[in-house]
């Protein structure tokens, strides 16, 4: 439909289309909010009056059909294209107000929120209030930014309840909301500034003119930009007064010396004018990102300007720093390529053996997997067409299993189909084995691999006990509710009643240190369910010492860790989740949104482990074991002795919660192997969870050097 239609049209196509809008058709308001994003120039102040006056009344007509109180993906969409075009009128500002609440929904005073837009204020032009709101939507704790007055600062804290900024300049300096967004200029998070005041460059600045070319994107500001702010950016958070100068003489001796440079093979068009807005005509590759993002389609007036984007992409290729921007430019000229397929696959081909991204394959899935959703499958192509199908699938099994997809949909129809289970199989013949490979085992892997390698219990409960974090956290967790609540998985782990492998899953949920006791009762309670003929391999029990009453107690270096973790989820993890969730907004369409999705299930999952860490932390007992008596009888805080029925001897040093480090023989008394040791005493005998019998030698205290690492010292 948008291929077919322009902003400027107003003929009958455009205005049923606003009709349909206007009747609530989902689609309609996507194509009007495409057309505006679309369209040449941006602002409608700029467009003919007929046009303008057009999409105002129509426009008018849509939006009184929307629910401010229950707005819709496709609602948002519309309207946030609408206010960056400039539409402005009381019924619109309401519905900005609206959007406003959506958008900023983790901020606690949406009043105070609007006010500091402007957006009830009839004094400010609606241009000014986009700009402000794009200052806000900047606003995140470690942002940097610029005051005229202090200099370069960050964001140290956000008040959302008070309507107040905390900018850590060289002094700490607390600002209303209001007063934040009228004075200072806010770097953009991945822009070429930040990287450079972030120390990203390691100490090799990118030049001066890159710098200077790149602050249209960098930069975001309700007032103007100083002719110097490159300057005032740079000296002296990172250059000093003479470095600078310096580097400003060296570009002005290179203009001036300067020739034309000579040309790519089969080149012979001039450089592009400094001041175009063509994509083709960009001088950076963040330049080149940023205009990639504002076009439908590569087509341009003239014969394209290829040699200066094949060069720009050569000179991102072999920096490391700026692999991000490459992947996405190359996924969005692939993603519109058309015509210019051939050009690209010669481009990507010479660049497959530079590309440092192409050559360190952790660098690869850590672009690959920030990069946004709708871009990945073009990324994929261009790394299938640049390094083949053996390289895509191998560094596929380092992603996260939410992009294994998009290599199977590229292999689906191929004579290499099975090359991905072949690379599954050869993982876990290796016993390279992640929660993403489970569960691709589980969703898409033959009957005959998942016999093999889904009946082990031990390897699933081990897999479950990594730890992972980022984008990894969903299989794990995905993979963990498969083990407590799936039966068709529960029947496939114990091959449909087999007896060992039933055993065998019996003896992992009551023995190995992953699930708690109420988990452990709910799986078992489901085995005898699903198989009544073995009940008894399931109530099996084994003999154990009487053990006293133990308070709630955990170690001091235990504690610390634990308090430790939940600061860093409130102070850290949590801001962070919440500017995740906005900059996925920023994408859009929320149907379609992996990112913002991904972020939801984030939150909920920092949510539920601040929870589950408040709860463990609350009423403990912290100590460093070094009142505790033994006299005799295991207890926490004791080192337990036993001889195995081979004669080999071992000891377990049975400490609180939360202090098992297995591979040091240090157990939770919580543990199962610490209920078998609790109470016991000198000569009595132990069935232990593993399966082995054995006697207890002895009985004593921790060492003075364990009682000295417990309590963090």
């Amino acid at each position: 439909m948008t291929a077919k239609m322009s902003y400027a049209s107003c003929d009958e196509a455009l205005e049923n289309q606003m009709l349909a809008a206007a009747d609530g058709d989902a689609a309609a308001l996507t194509v009007l909010a495409e057309l505006l994003r679309g369209a040449t120039p941006k602002q409608s102040s700029q467009w003919e009056a007929g046009v303008k006056s057009f999409w105002q009344s129509g426009l008018e007509l849509v939006i009184d059909k929307i629910d401010s109180k229950q707005l819709q993906p496709e609602d948002s969409f519309l309207l946030a294209s609408m206010l960056a075009a400039g539409f402005d009128s009381v019924a619109m500002r309401d519905r900005y107000a609206a959007l406003a609440k959506r958008v900023f929904s983790h901020y606690r005073d949406p009043i105070g929120l609007t006010a500091a837009i402007g957006i009830r204020n009839d004094a400010l032009s609606i241009a000014a209030v986009y700009q402000r709101w794009q200052v806000i939507g900047e606003l995140k704790i470690g942002a940097y930014c610029y005051d005229s007055n202090f200099g370069v600062g960050t964001i140290a804290a956000i008040d959302d309840l008070a309507n107040e900024v905390q900018v850590q300049f060289e002094r700490r300096r607390s600002m209303s909301l209001s007063q934040f967004v009228d004075s200072v200029i806010v770097i953009k998070d991945l822009s070429l500034l930040h990287e450079v005041l972030s120390g990203k460059h390691g100490g090799k600045l990118p030049p001066i003119k890159d710098i200077r070319a790149a602050l249209p994107v960098s930069l975001v500001t309700t007032g103007s930009i100083p002719d110097d702010i490159v300057k005032r950016l740079l000296v002296p958070a990172v250059l000093t007064e003479e470095a600078f100068a310096r580097a400003v003489v060296m570009v002005e001796d290179a203009t001036q010396s300067s020739t034309k440079p000579a040309p790519l093979k089969g080149a012979g068009t001039p450089a592009p004018a400094a001041d175009s807005q063509r994509w083709d005509y960009s001088r950076s590759i963040l330049e080149l990102c940023e205009r990639l993002k504002d076009v439908s389609s590569l087509k341009v007036d003239s014969e394209p300007m290829l040699d200066s984007v094949q060069r720009i992409l050569q000179q991102a290729a072999i920096r490391a720093d700026q692999s991000e921007q490459f992947a996405q430019a190359l996924a969005m000229l692939q993603k519109m390529s058309g015509d210019l397929g051939d050009w690209l696959r010669t481009t990507v081909a010479g660049l497959a053996d530079e590309a440092v991204v192409w050559q360190n394959n952790d660098l690869w899935a850590e672009v690959t997997d920030k990069l946004p959703g709708k871009l990945a499958p073009f990324w994929f192509k261009t790394t299938q067409m640049a390094k083949g199908n053996d390289y895509l699938t191998s560094n596929t099994l380092l992603l996260p299993f939410r992009l294994w997809a998009q290599t199977e949909k590229l292999l689906a129809s191929g004579a290499d189909k099975g090359l991905l289970a072949a690379k599954v199989l050869e993982a876990l013949e290796g016993k390279r084995v992640s929660a993403d490979l489970l569960m691709w085992l589980w969703r898409s892997g033959s009957q005959e691999m998942k016999d093999k390698y889904l009946s082990d219990s031990h390897l699933i409960f081990k897999t479950l006990q990594i730890d992972v974090r980022g984008s990894y956290l969903r299989a794990q967790r995905d993979l963990r509710r498969l083990l407590l609540d799936d039966e068709k998985f529960h029947r496939q782990v114990m091959l449909n009643g087999n007896r060992d492998a039933l055993v065998a899953f019996v003896r992992c949920i009551k023995r190995l240190p992953l699930l708690d006791s109420g988990e452990r009762q709910s799986l078992l309670v489901k085995i005898v369910r699903y198989y009544p003929e073995h009940i008894h391999e399931v109530e099996e029990r084994r003999q154990t010492p009487l053990r006293r009453a133990v308070d709630k107690l955990t170690s001091v270096r235990s504690y610390k860790r634990r308090q430790e973790e939940l600061e860093h989820l409130i102070n850290v993890l949590v801001p962070a989740n919440i500017a995740a969730i906005e900059h996925a907004r920023s994408y859009g369409d929320l149907r379609e949104n992996s990112e913002f999705k991904y972020a939801k299930e984030q939150q909920v999952f920092l949510a539920s482990r601040r929870q589950e860490l408040e709860t463990s932390l609350d009423g403990v007992r912290v100590t460093d074991f070094s009142d505790v008596e033994v006299d005799g009888v295991a207890v926490p805080g004791s080192t337990v002795s036993v001889r195995y029925d081979d004669g080999k001897t071992e000891d377990f040093h049975l400490l609180g919660l939360f202090d098992s480090i297995p591979e040091k023989n240090m157990i939770s008394y919580e543990t199962p192997l610490g209920e078998t040791l609790m109470g016991c005493k000198p000569g009595m005998k132990l069935s232990m969870p593993s399966g082995d019998n054995a006697t207890v030698v002895a009985v004593s205290p921790l060492s003075a050097e364990l009682r000295t690492w417990v309590a963090g010292a």
